[in-house]
């Protein structure tokens, strides 16, 4: 049995429905998948319903989009209560502000002559989750741009005209919330971090997991984690990071095949679970 623990759907920036990613999985034999969208639990409802359909465990997580002294830190969360209303709370906090950025950025690029609107950017997403990949597809569209990676160089890069910087929870902040919500808090590919001197730090606010296996870490990033994950005595975990085809370049499924006993460690650490490590407990 084998797992993939790190999944995005179009509920955040990949191109399949819940639903869909489910059934994506199963075809490229995976026993057990987590959906890990950005900042959103909209699509979990659907893809546990699919679990179902699907013969395919289904781990309720999320991603969240943090900022430290500097760097994008993600921090992801399994085994949630993606129901708890203290959480769900705070992630419409964080849609609203969300979606008065892309309403910010869209008005930057009708300053600079690009007639599009939020409509043309909510037929690839929902007002559930609106990012720049959102608006880089509305302006290939409408043919202003000739893809993604050219709306994202000339436009709403960083450095870009009609970039605006967004709300971004600390690591430590979304870690307290995944904690509070009985969820097991995990630093994903700490490969890709600029400076991974962050991770003693967030050991000592609470962090439990560390993903050692990913689709972009090279064999030294997998020797290199593994060992601060026996250091810190931190779990380990592992995903593909798959968005779909259309944003990854190619099909990430299957590229991980994480051991299911890493798993049941998992979900060993979860307050959400009940004793056979079955039964999501749901408020």
């Amino acid at each position: 049995m084998f797992a993939d623990l790190h999944m995005h759907s179009k509920a955040s920036d990949g191109t399949n429905p819940p639903r869909k990613v489910v059934e994506l999985s199963k075809a490229h034999g995976l026993s057990c998948i987590a959906l890990t969208d950005h900042d959103t639990v909209e699509g979990l409802e659907e893809a546990m319903e699919a679990s179902l359909e699907f013969g395919i465990e289904v781990i309720p997580g999320i991603e969240f989009n943090c900022y430290y002294e500097g760097q994008e830190v993600h921090i992801l969360g399994y085994c949630i209560d993606y129901r708890n209303k203290h959480f769900t709370k705070k992630i419409e906090e964080m849609k609203k502000l969300r979606n008065d950025r892309a309403k910010a950025m869209i008005k930057k690029l009708n300053d600079l002559g690009i007639e599009i609107t939020i409509e043309d950017v909510l037929e690839f997403t929902s007002e559930g989750f609106v990012g720049r990949p959102h608006i880089a597809r509305a302006m290939v569209k409408k043919n202003y741009v000739k893809d993604v990676k050219e709306a994202f160089e000339k436009y709403i890069g960083v450095d870009g005209p009609a970039y605006v910087e967004r709300y971004r929870i600390t690591p430590v902040e979304a870690i307290d919330l995944i904690l509070a919500n009985g969820g097991v808090p995990v630093l994903a590919h700490p490969g890709l971090l600029i400076n991974d001197s962050v991770i003693e730090e967030l050991v000592r606010a609470g962090l439990v997991g560390i993903e050692v296996f990913h689709s972009k870490h090279t064999e030294e990033d997998e020797k290199k984690y593994l060992k601060k994950a026996k250091d810190y005595n931190l779990i380990i975990t592992g995903g593909s990071d798959f968005h779909g085809i259309e944003v990854d370049g190619k099909d990430l499924l299957g590229t991980i095949m994480l051991d299911y006993k890493y798993v049941e460690i998992l979900k060993s650490k979860s307050k959400n679970l009940d004793r056979n490590l079955t039964t999501y407990k749901l408020k």
